[in-house]
């Protein structure tokens, strides 16, 4: 049975990096395309769990379109140049989407179901602008960069999941948070930096980018610390909504959610910390 879900998790992963990877040296609009698309899957997802299936369609539909909107407009605004105050008429248009939402009678609408409506604009969208610093900038583009902070997400889990399984689910082990996700372990933490360093060291001196040794050394730290918190973040979510999967659409691993909750977090942290340092 391990044998099978670790094939499965597999298969599902190289696919996921076999498209990623593609869309990323095939041409920005191509990244953009496919990285809205997963941006619309995850709010779907998240509404999946939150509302159910069959309820509050138009304003699903309205948040969604909104989302993707706006951040192909700052993924192509930042690329081409332009200024980004041409967002600025987006914010009263969410404003008006919001107060459609919340005066929707028709599939009575409460100040909670709203706020489920609302959040994945709170939740995901950030962490998708956000990220795109790495790869776009005017007359720039970096899919090298990003598909090396990318590389550090994945070593992350795979050395989390080595790590956990080999040592973790011992008797005895120390679990990192039992109450939100009982099979994560500090054992697992410990494989999943392990992998991270290492990965950081050889993207250095791979030669590949101008970043410099220990930049990329405290990226692997970032991403361990925050995605450790998007992690459990999810996985609160799904606990608060009684899912154990956000969806099925990535063999062995469920949805969208799922494979990339760590990487909604780490990922903007570690394009901040590399325009702060003066990376990119």
């Amino acid at each position: 049975m391990a044998q099978s879900s670790l094939l499965r998790r597999t298969v599902g992963s190289v696919l996921l990096v076999a498209v990623l990877a593609g869309s990323l040296f095939l041409h920005p609009a191509a990244f953009a395309a496919v990285s809205s698309l997963a941006l619309a899957v995850m709010m779907n997802e998240f509404y999946r769990m939150a509302l159910g299936k069959g309820t509050h369609t138009v304003a699903r539909v309205m948040m969604i379109a909104l989302c993707v909107a706006f951040y192909l407009s700052f993924f192509f605004l930042r690329y081409y140049g332009g200024s980004l105050g041409y967002l600025l008429p987006a914010f009263p248009l969410l404003a008006v989407v919001l107060i459609a939402v919340l005066l929707d009678t028709q599939d009575r609408i409460e100040r909670l179901t709203a706020q489920d409506i609302c959040f994945p604009a709170v939740y995901l969208l950030p962490s998708f602008l956000v990220s795109s610093l790495l790869l776009v900038a005017p007359g720039s583009y970096r899919p090298v960069l990003f598909l090396s902070v990318m590389v550090l997400v994945w070593m992350n889990d795979v050395g989390g999941y080595v790590f956990g399984m080999a040592f973790g689910q011992r008797s005895g082990s120390r679990k990192l948070a039992p109450h939100i996700s009982p099979k994560k372990s500090w054992a697992g933490v410990a494989g999943g930096l392990a992998f991270t360093i290492a990965a950081a060291v050889c993207i250095h001196f791979s030669g590949l980018t101008d970043v410099a040794l220990f930049q990329w050394l405290l990226a692997a730290v970032i991403v361990v610390v925050f995605g450790i918190c998007g992690d459990l973040f999810e996985s609160l979510i799904k606990r608060h909504y009684g899912f154990k999967d956000s969806g099925r659409i990535v063999l062995g691993h469920g949805g969208l959610l799922d494979r990339f909750d760590g990487a909604l977090f780490a990922i903007p942290i570690v394009a901040v910390f590399f325009c702060m340092t003066g990376a990119i």
